[in-house]
């Protein structure tokens, strides 16, 4: 076997694949496994690849003028979601384009719009440019061909990491973004209809309620909870307080001086390094007096305590809105104004109550506790405000709705799914976060007496007043935990069968082929999936929107007591009576038992990603879903970084002179090689790529139908329908440029099952016959089957035999027999 027959194969990893080099792995032992006998590949070696990164540039054969648009004038397209209210960049830069005639070919593929939008906005970082890959070398024992197996690794441009704190946090990113994934789905229905000034306003409410949840609410809470650490320094004894302070502005002082020499040294404008090394020394100058002070002083250390918790909580305030805004539009100014704010009420509330205290914790923890309160009358009037635009926007979403096709309805139904969702988890979630922090800081305030300015009328304790407001609001919110619960045990126990296979997959195979019962236990796992999925999904649109409105009048008249109930008043007393009964201990409870729990995750790391972590596979398939449509402000598109390594890669493997390209692809992996696949062979891009060598693609837990196509059906129209039949279904291999493609799927899972096969079809076991050749559903440059009982992930298991039968019929160059002439 020559050098020119060299066969490279490219694997993508999906969704839960967070370490690189882990899915080249197992492709590599599936190949060398491939059931009973000897291994088909043998040889193997392992290899770091270094390669080149370049920019993948917009724009080919079927771009839009807005191409131009977005990327020639990009001032105009990093205003996009800075300012409330507006739309999207995309929408804008679609807007601004020039008038073409219809018969333009990608003046409707918004789809071909996004990849060229979100390409131009990509400003490639430094640490980027190269790329280090896996790669696994092998022989292919029945010809002796060589086979290089690389890998495409994403997930480090994309998401979180590894442990229990990142799958806790990423809840909050996800929340985040929701509400403006929502609002580009509503700009994509606008631009598909080219919608009016109804649709104007549509988009206005989307995008306000965007802001409101990722400026506003975040921040607010941000600035509550820098008051944590603040009166957590009032704790500190009197007798650590002088050693704590020097130590601190000591340390200060010797970084400002650093600081100062470095600005100097790296400065070239001669008046910036004067003000630089002035300002930064005399800053370092105040920190020293301050270090003699607190040595010497004893009459003002109280103050200084106070002025340095201030301090800190500004400078930590900064440092957090500064990091946020990297990656949100449209939070700065607001950020430094609320933290400015904060700091200036603590320090303003403190002068006022100074001569009325007695203790230093006395005064600071009051200070705290009445700026908490303001901060909390702030949160509840922003989430009225929000449930009045999301009240607005439901409703006239639905009547918009009434007159367009069925895509721009199913999109419509994923953006009014996306705003409530985030709201209701962000709501769920930020209560329990406050029930925790109630908890673990009530138990160090029980014998801290605390008179309320707003809420409430005086408790013997800090903390029976910290658990009155969490039982206040955790029993408003009973209603909406008992609904979020219902759903979710709803889900759950659909997903229920599919979680088990993720902790304990089935074997389908043994050497003597079908396991006893793994076919009526396949058939039955994926009849069940099917019919409990398409039941959530009527059921989500059926109660989503009606649910969200009323709860929406329910928080205005639960805000409406609380502001005006101390002012007595017939309407008020209805109101509280109304509401009265809802009073709760919930979320107290959940508090204790969550304060342990949360400490239980940090502790057990990487233990419970390897074991319980598994499920986190569903938030991890949100969030790649989000990252993949986001346009971050640091012009660092995910979709547009992944697409330029792949692109490098595949350029990097034309000049090595292989023969073919098979890429094998899981999940999100899936959708990443289709779309960047289609957007250069519409583009007519490929050959310049990838030269003319032939590319195979091999998609297993794809979530192209089930997902994107359900989801985001203006985007994904070149994904067809299946209703006329797998002989004639869309897509095919040609659409996006490859010469045959293979889809596998197991029956249990929940994020992607067939592309091509209609619903309702049997899934089998597919078994590979006497000839060696797969039972599979083939028709022109498409195959399709089932590997058997499963969820998303364990698809390079040891019964996977098929799947490796297939991707080595791939490499040996076999065509299939429905796709021979």
């Amino acid at each position: 076997m020559s050098t020119a027959d060299r066969v490279a194969v490219v694997v993508v990893h999906g969704i839960a694949d967070q370490r690189a080099g882990q899915t080249v792995r197992e492709i590599a032992r599936l190949l060398c496994h491939g059931g009973e006998g000897e291994p088909r590949y043998v040889q193997g070696e392992m290899h770091d690849v270094l390669v080149p990164v370049a920019k993948l540039e917009p724009g080919g054969a079927a771009s839009s003028p807005a191409t131009q648009a977005s990327t020639g004038d990009r001032r105009k397209a990093d205003t996009s979601r800075r300012r409330p209210g507006t739309p999207s960049g995309f929408y804008q830069a679609q807007k601004s384009a020039p008038v073409v005639a219809p018969a333009h070919t990608g003046t409707h593929d918004l789809a071909l719009a996004l990849n060229d939008y979100l390409l131009g906005r990509l400003e490639l970082s430094e640490r980027e440019a190269l790329y280090e890959s896996t790669r696994v070398s092998l022989r292919r024992r029945a010809d002796d061909r060589a086979v290089d197996i690389f890998e495409l690794y994403w997930a480090d441009l994309s998401r979180l990491g590894e442990g229990g704190w990142r799958a806790l946090s990423a809840l909050y990113q996800l929340f985040f973004h929701l509400g403006t994934l929502a609002a580009d789905v509503v700009d994509h229905v606008s631009l598909s209809v080219s919608g009016g000034a109804a649709w104007r306003f549509l988009q206005r409410m989307h995008a306000w309620l965007a802001w409101l949840m990722k400026g506003p609410a975040a921040l607010v809470q941000l600035s509550m909870l820098l008051l944590v650490p603040f009166g957590a320094a009032a704790l500190v004894s009197p007798e650590q307080q002088r050693q704590l302070l020097a130590a601190l502005f000591a340390v200060g002082a010797v970084v400002l001086t650093a600081v100062a020499a470095l600005a100097w040294l790296r400065e070239t404008s001669a008046a910036a390094r004067w003000v630089k090394l002035l300002g930064l020394l005399a800053a370092g100058l105040a920190c020293a007096v301050v270090v003699v002070a607190a040595l010497r002083g004893e009459t003002e250390l109280p103050v200084m305590h106070f002025g340095a918790g201030a301090l800190a909580i500004a400078v930590l305030g900064a440092w957090l809105v500064e990091r946020y805004a990297r990656v949100t539009h449209g939070v700065r100014v607001l950020g430094h104004l609320l933290v400015a704010a904060t700091v200036i009420g603590l320090c303003v509330d403190g002068r006022a109550l100074l001569p009325h205290v007695t203790t230093q914790a006395e005064w600071m923890l009051t200070a705290a506790l009445n700026v908490a309160e303001w901060l909390l009358a702030a949160i509840l009037l922003i989430w009225a405000i929000y449930v009045v635009v999301q009240t607005v926007a439901l409703i006239l979403g639905l009547w918009l709705g009434r007159n367009v096709d069925r895509a721009a309805r199913q999109s419509l139904d994923t953006s009014r799914l996306a705003v409530v969702g985030s709201t209701a988890f962000f709501a769920v979630l930020s209560l329990v976060l406050w029930s925790v922090v109630g908890y673990v800081a009530g138990s160090q305030l029980n014998d801290f007496n605390y008179l309320p300015v707003m809420f409430g009328r005086g408790y013997r304790s800090a903390q029976i007043f910290l658990d009155d407001r969490i039982k206040t609001f955790g029993g408003f919110f009973t209603p909406l935990v008992l609904a979020f619960t219902m759903l979710a045990s709803a889900t759950l126990l659909v997903l229920a069968p599919s979680l088990l296979e993720e902790i304990s997959p089935t074997t389908n195979l043994d050497s003597r082929g079908r396991r006893h019962g793994a076919a009526a236990w396949c058939e039955r796992l994926g009849t069940w999936l099917g019919g409990g999925l398409s039941w959530l999904t009527r059921t989500f649109a059926i109660v989503v929107p009606p649910g969200a409105i009323v709860g929406g009048v329910l928080y205005l008249a639960f805000v409406y007591r609380q502001f005006a109930f101390s002012t007595g008043g017939d309407l008020a007393k209805w109101v509280d009576g109304l509401l009265d009964d809802l009073q709760g201990e919930t979320l107290v409870a959940a508090g204790k038992w969550l304060a342990g729990g949360a400490l239980t995750l940090a502790a057990l790391g990487s233990r419970f990603t390897q074991t319980f972590g598994r499920l986190r596979v569903a938030l991890d398939a949100v969030l790649d879903v989000d990252s993949y449509f986001r346009d971050p402000p640091n012009r660092q598109p995910p979709r547009a970084r992944i697409y330029s390594r792949y692109a490098s890669l595949l350029a990097y493997l034309r000049d090595r002179g292989y023969a073919r390209i098979v890429i094998v692809s899981h999940s999100q992996g899936t959708v990443i090689s289709a779309d960047l696949l289609r957007y250069l062979h519409v583009q007519r891009r490929l050959p310049e790529i990838v030269g003319g060598i032939p590319i195979t693609l091999v998609t297993v837990g794809s979530p192209l139908r089930d997902l994107y196509a359900e989801r985001f059906p203006l985007l994904y129209r070149w994904m067809g329908s299946t209703a006329a039949g797998f002989a004639t279904d869309r897509p095919s291999a040609s659409d996006i440029g490859a010469v045959e493609w293979v889809n596998a799927c197991r029956s249990g899972d929940y994020v992607g099952r067939f592309l091509w096969t209609p619903r309702g079809h049997a899934y089998g076991i597919a078994l590979v016959g006497p000839d060696g050749t797969v039972e599979a559903d083939r028709a022109g440059d498409r195959t399709e089957f089932c590997l058997g009982a499963g969820a998303h992930t364990h698809y390079f298991s040891n019964d996977a035999v098929a799947l490796a039968v297939e991707i080595d019929r791939l490499i040996e160059g076999q065509r299939s027999k429905a796709a021979e002439p």
